[in-house]
Protein backbone atom coordinates (compact mmCIF):
# COMPACT_ATOMS: atom_id res chain seq x y z
CA UNK A 1 0.00 0.00 0.00
CA UNK A 2 1.31 3.54 -0.81
CA UNK A 3 0.72 6.02 2.04
CA UNK A 4 -0.86 9.58 1.04
CA UNK A 5 1.42 12.19 1.33
CA UNK A 6 -0.44 15.57 3.74
CA UNK A 7 -3.93 15.64 4.82
CA UNK A 8 -6.39 13.19 4.02
CA UNK A 9 -9.88 13.96 3.66
CA UNK A 10 -10.88 13.26 6.75
CA UNK A 11 -8.19 15.37 8.88
CA UNK A 12 -8.91 18.15 6.90
CA UNK A 13 -12.83 17.76 7.85
CA UNK A 14 -11.88 17.80 11.56
CA UNK A 15 -9.01 20.86 10.85
CA UNK A 16 -12.52 22.42 9.65
CA UNK A 17 -14.73 21.60 12.38
CA UNK A 18 -12.32 22.90 14.85
CA UNK A 19 -12.21 26.19 12.92
CA UNK A 20 -15.77 26.61 12.59
CA UNK A 21 -16.01 25.57 16.53
CA UNK A 22 -13.74 28.56 17.35
CA UNK A 23 -15.07 31.02 15.11
CA UNK A 24 -18.78 30.05 16.52
CA UNK A 25 -17.34 30.84 20.18
CA UNK A 26 -15.03 34.11 19.18
CA UNK A 27 -18.07 35.56 17.29
CA UNK A 28 -20.67 34.89 20.51
CA UNK A 29 -17.81 35.98 22.56
CA UNK A 30 -17.57 39.33 19.97
CA UNK A 31 -21.32 39.96 20.48
CA UNK A 32 -21.35 39.93 24.30
CA UNK A 33 -18.88 42.55 24.47
CA UNK A 34 -20.51 44.94 22.06
CA UNK A 35 -23.47 44.21 24.20
CA UNK A 36 -21.33 45.21 26.96
CA UNK A 37 -19.72 47.90 25.64
CA UNK A 38 -23.33 49.85 24.70
CA UNK A 39 -24.55 49.09 27.99
CA UNK A 40 -21.21 50.80 29.67
CA UNK A 41 -21.36 53.55 27.03
CA UNK A 42 -25.36 54.50 28.14
CA UNK A 43 -24.45 54.10 31.66
CA UNK A 44 -21.54 56.78 31.10
CA UNK A 45 -23.21 59.03 29.39
CA UNK A 46 -26.04 59.33 31.94
CA UNK A 47 -23.34 60.02 34.69
CA UNK A 48 -21.81 62.64 32.41
CA UNK A 49 -24.95 64.58 32.19
CA UNK A 50 -26.01 63.92 35.28
CA UNK A 51 -22.60 64.89 36.75
CA UNK A 52 -22.73 68.14 34.26
CA UNK A 53 -25.99 68.81 35.40
CA UNK A 54 -24.60 69.31 39.12
CA UNK A 55 -21.67 71.14 38.00
CA UNK A 56 -24.19 73.66 36.66
CA UNK A 57 -26.25 73.62 39.93
CA UNK A 58 -23.05 74.21 41.74
CA UNK A 59 -21.39 77.35 39.58
CA UNK A 60 -25.09 79.07 40.26
CA UNK A 61 -24.70 78.61 44.11
CA UNK A 62 -20.99 79.89 43.81
CA UNK A 63 -22.19 82.91 42.21
CA UNK A 64 -25.29 83.67 44.41
CA UNK A 65 -27.47 82.95 41.44
CA UNK A 66 -29.80 80.28 43.04
CA UNK A 67 -32.86 81.67 41.13
CA UNK A 68 -31.11 80.20 37.88
CA UNK A 69 -31.15 76.58 38.83
CA UNK A 70 -35.35 77.02 38.54
CA UNK A 71 -34.07 77.88 34.67
CA UNK A 72 -32.17 75.25 34.01
CA UNK A 73 -34.56 72.45 33.80
CA UNK A 74 -35.36 74.35 30.81
CA UNK A 75 -31.91 73.18 29.19
CA UNK A 76 -31.42 70.48 27.14
CA UNK A 77 -29.66 68.00 29.43
CA UNK A 78 -27.36 66.44 26.57
CA UNK A 79 -25.98 70.68 26.51
CA UNK A 80 -24.31 69.32 30.04
CA UNK A 81 -22.02 67.44 28.23
CA UNK A 82 -19.99 69.97 26.72
CA UNK A 83 -19.30 70.20 23.00
CA UNK A 84 -18.86 66.88 21.03
CA UNK A 85 -14.91 66.63 20.41
CA UNK A 86 -13.37 65.13 17.10
CA UNK A 87 -10.37 63.48 16.04
CA UNK A 88 -8.19 66.43 16.37
CA UNK A 89 -9.23 67.33 20.07
CA UNK A 90 -11.51 70.19 18.88
CA UNK A 91 -14.97 71.09 19.27
CA UNK A 92 -17.07 70.09 16.42
CA UNK A 93 -20.50 71.12 15.45
CA UNK A 94 -23.48 68.50 14.57
CA UNK A 95 -23.66 69.45 11.03
CA UNK A 96 -27.39 68.67 10.95
CA UNK A 97 -28.12 71.72 13.78
CA UNK A 98 -25.03 74.20 12.61
CA UNK A 99 -25.41 76.78 15.46
CA UNK A 100 -27.45 74.70 17.66
CA UNK A 101 -26.47 72.73 20.81
CA UNK A 102 -24.70 69.50 19.74
CA UNK A 103 -26.29 66.24 20.52
CA UNK A 104 -25.10 63.02 20.67
CA UNK A 105 -25.86 59.81 17.88
CA UNK A 106 -28.80 57.89 19.34
CA UNK A 107 -30.04 60.52 21.79
CA UNK A 108 -32.58 63.01 21.60
CA UNK A 109 -34.21 65.36 24.69
CA UNK A 110 -37.91 65.66 23.81
CA UNK A 111 -38.33 69.41 25.67
CA UNK A 112 -41.90 69.23 25.99
CA UNK A 113 -42.48 66.07 27.96
CA UNK A 114 -38.35 66.78 29.58
CA UNK A 115 -37.34 63.38 28.53
CA UNK A 116 -33.79 62.12 27.55
CA UNK A 117 -34.32 58.68 24.98
CA UNK A 118 -31.73 56.84 23.45
CA UNK A 119 -32.36 54.21 20.39
CA UNK A 120 -29.46 51.52 21.09
CA UNK A 121 -27.54 50.32 18.59
CA UNK A 122 -28.36 46.69 19.86
CA UNK A 123 -31.46 45.89 21.75
CA UNK A 124 -30.63 42.92 22.64
CA UNK A 125 -28.11 44.09 25.08
CA UNK A 126 -30.87 46.17 26.94
CA UNK A 127 -33.00 42.98 26.98
CA UNK A 128 -34.80 43.69 23.80
CA UNK A 129 -35.99 47.40 24.79
CA UNK A 130 -35.92 49.19 21.54
CA UNK A 131 -36.11 52.86 23.31
CA UNK A 132 -34.84 53.93 26.81
CA UNK A 133 -35.57 56.80 28.63
CA UNK A 134 -35.18 59.22 31.41
CA UNK A 135 -36.82 62.10 33.00
CA UNK A 136 -35.24 65.67 33.24
CA UNK A 137 -36.54 66.69 37.28
CA UNK A 138 -35.91 69.13 39.64
CA UNK A 139 -35.90 68.89 43.48
CA UNK A 140 -37.33 71.37 45.43
CA UNK A 141 -37.05 72.17 49.43
CA UNK A 142 -39.04 72.77 51.86
CA UNK A 143 -39.84 76.56 50.64
CA UNK A 144 -40.79 75.39 47.39
CA UNK A 145 -37.00 76.68 45.96
CA UNK A 146 -35.53 74.41 43.20
CA UNK A 147 -32.31 72.98 45.02
CA UNK A 148 -31.56 70.48 42.39
CA UNK A 149 -31.65 68.79 39.24
CA UNK A 150 -31.26 65.38 38.08
CA UNK A 151 -31.95 62.46 35.55
CA UNK A 152 -34.36 59.33 36.69
CA UNK A 153 -34.78 56.50 34.90
CA UNK A 154 -38.02 55.63 33.34
CA UNK A 155 -39.23 51.94 33.14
Amino acid sequence: MKRQAGFGKFEFAVVLAIFGVLATLLLNRLTALEHETEKLEVELTVRHINTGIKLAVADAIMRGEEARIAALIEENPLDFIGPKVGAGGTAQPDAANMGAAPTLAGWHYAADSRTLHYRPRQPAAFGGRDLLRWRYTSHTDELGRTVGLRLEALK
